[in-house]
């Protein structure tokens, strides 16, 4: 909406007003619209492991889940 209401003329900082959302938020959308989401196959996992436990584990178990099948999440950046 609030993209149709740039093209349409309107200034961004009365389209945010309206629309009630953050600027940082309407370019972030701006940015990667398009773009294909690289974490679609985790995020398709995480589902079926939900599902898998009769969506009875969190994010710690699920988490711990992942990490047995090998995948690498949650690690923390050393400087």
């Amino acid at each position: 909406m609030a993209v149709e209401l740039k093209e349409e003329g309107f200034r961004l900082k009365d389209i945010f007003l309206i629309v009630r959302i953050p600027e940082a938020t309407y370019h972030y959308h701006v940015k990667n619209f398009g773009k294909e989401d690289p974490d679609t196959e985790l995020k398709k996992r995480i589902t079926h492991l939900f599902q898998a436990f009769h969506e009875r584990y969190g994010y710690k178990r699920i988490t711990n889940e992942l990490k047995k099948l090998g995948y690498c999440i949650n690690h923390k950046k050393v400087y």
